[in-house]
């Protein structure tokens, strides 16, 4: 009898470390990610506060996390000259991040965001685990 505990008890722990290691593999397989916007400025020209609510909306909404970093200092320490401005948002994939600045809700944006500033160069970073 004793016999048939241990083997049943065995089994269960192999199927409780198999589905835990599964679950380790699953959340490798989704690495967290940056997005980085390197943007100038158009002189003159002013954010309304209406967009600006309506990006970080729709970035929310996508599951992205603003850094905060538009009206941050930017320190230039080797190579080309920094950007004017960055902005920097996290995402839990880069494929989360993808699909945002390929959606529909950044789409209309677009319109009033190029009034106000030129986004240079805008990509995404996978980070390690």
């Amino acid at each position: 009898m004793r016999t048939r505990y241990t083997v049943l008890l065995a089994l269960l722990a192999g199927v409780a470390i198999g589905g835990l290691s599964v679950q380790g593999l699953q959340a490798q397989a989704r690495l967290k990610a940056y997005s980085i916007g390197e943007i100038v400025p158009i002189g003159g020209a002013t954010v309304s506060p209406s967009y600006l609510a309506a990006a970080r909306k729709a970035l929310a909404d996508a599951g992205g996390r603003s850094m905060g970093t538009l009206k941050g200092r930017i320190f230039h320490a080797e190579g080309e000259p920094p950007p004017v401005s960055v902005a920097m948002t996290e995402w839990d994939s880069a494929d989360a991040a993808r699909a945002f600045f390929q959606s529909k809700a950044w789409k209309d944006l677009a319109p009033e965001g190029e009034k106000t500033a030129k986004t240079i160069r805008r990509y995404i970073v996978e980070v390690e685990p």
